[in-house]
C-alpha cells in the first residue's frame, strides 16, 4: 500500500533508526509551543501502536496540558494530539492511497484500568473477549443495538465480558441526565433488565424537567427515584470517571465499541465470536 505523508519535521540526527517515545513527546511539545505561542505544561502518551498496512508507521495518542492566554489571564486547557512516527520521521497526518487520514479513524487502545469490576455489566471476567461499550440511552442506534449486545453477552458468558460506560450526550439529549444516573444505579445493583428498559422510555429526549424524566423511568421500570438520590456525590463521581475515560479514548459519539482493547468502527465485530448455530 502506498502511503502519502504530510511530514511535521525530521529529527536532527537523521541517521537514527528509531525515535523514542520521549523524543516524540519532546518534538511535539516544541512544535505546539511554537505554533500556539503557549507553554505546554505537561505531555503524556496515552497509547501507541504500529498501524496495520502502513509499512511500519507507529501512531501516538498524546494528551497535553497547555497554558493559553485569555484576556489578562492564563488558563490551562487539555488537548489531544495524534502523531505518527517511522524511523526518524514524525508526522501529524498519515494518509492511505484513498486519502483517508489515519488520525481521524484510529483511537487509543483501552487501558487495563478500564476493565474494572464496577463496569462489568454482564459476562465473565475470565471470558475470551472483552467488550467495552460507551452508550447514551436516547441515541437511536444505541436503542437498536445495545440491548441486543447485552443479551448476546448474557447468553455467552464464557465468550464475552461486557464493560459498560455511560456517555450521555446532554447537548442533544438533555433527558439523558437523569436517565443515565438511574442506569448507573441499576448497574450497581446488578439490575441489568431495568437498565435495558431505560433505552425505551416514553419521554422526549429533549425533556429538561427532571421530574418528567423520573416519572417515565418509574412507569417503565417500576422504580421511583428522587432527584436527591440520583444526584448523590458517589453517582456524580462515577459518571465523571466515565467522562474521563471517554476523553482518554478520544470518543466523540455513541455507541462506541472496543473489542479486546481495539476500537470497532463497525460495532458488530463481536458477532464473529458468537458460537456457530
Amino acid at each position: 500500500m502506498k502511503i502519502r505523508i504530510l511530514l511535521l519535521m525530521f529529527l536532527a540526527t537523521i541517521q537514527l533508526f528509531a525515535v523514542s517515545q520521549k523524543s516524540v513527546e519532546f518534538y511535539v511539545k516544541e512544535y505546539i509551543e511554537k505554533k500556539m505561542k503557549s507553554p505546554v505544561e505537561s505531555i503524556e502518551t496515552l497509547s501507541s501502536y504500529t498501524v496495520d498496512g502502513t509499512n511500519g508507521w507507529k501512531v501516538y495518542f498524546l494528551a497535553l496540558n497547555v497554558k493559553i492566554k485569555m484576556g489578562n489571564e492564563e488558563v490551562s486547557r487539555k488537548l489531544n494530539q495524534v502523531v505518527f512516527n517511522k524511523g526518524s520521521k514524525i508526522a501529524f497526518s498519515l494518509k492511505d492511497k484513498k486519502g483517508k487520514d489515519y488520525a481521524k479513524i484510529l483511537k487509543p487502545k483501552v487501558p487495563a484500568l478500564a476493565y474494572d469490576s464496577k463496569h462489568l455489566l454482564v459476562g465473565n471476567v475470565d471470558a475470551k473477549h472483552k467488550i467495552l461499550l460507551m452508550s447514551d440511552p436516547f441515541c437511536p442506534f444505541c436503542q437498536e443495538i445495545v440491548p441486543k449486545i447485552i443479551d448476546s453477552v448474557k447468553e455467552n458468558p464464557k465468550t464475552f465480558a461486557l464493560y459498560y460506560y455511560h456517555l450521555p450526550l446532554l447537548r442533544i439529549h438533555p433527558a439523558s441526565d437523569m436517565t443515565t444516573k438511574a442506569m448507573h444505579v441499576f448497574q450497581e445493583r446488578g439490575e441489568v433488565e431495568k437498565l435495558k428498559e431505560c433505552y425505551h422510555l416514553l419521554v422526549n429526549e429533549k425533556e429538561r424537567n427532571p421530574e418528567v424524566v423520573l416519572d417515565a423511568i418509574a412507569k417503565k421500570t417500576g422504580v421511583r427515584f428522587t432527584q436527591k438520590e440520583l444526584n448523590k456525590e458517589e453517582v456524580q463521581d462515577a459518571l465523571a470517571f466515565d467522562t474521563a475515560m471517554k476523553k482518554r479514548l478520544m470518543i466523540t459519539g455513541t455507541p462506541t465499541i472496543f473489542i479486546d482493547g481495539t476500537w470497532d468502527p463497525t460495532r458488530f465485530k463481536y458477532k464473529e465470536y458468537l458460537p456457530k448455530k
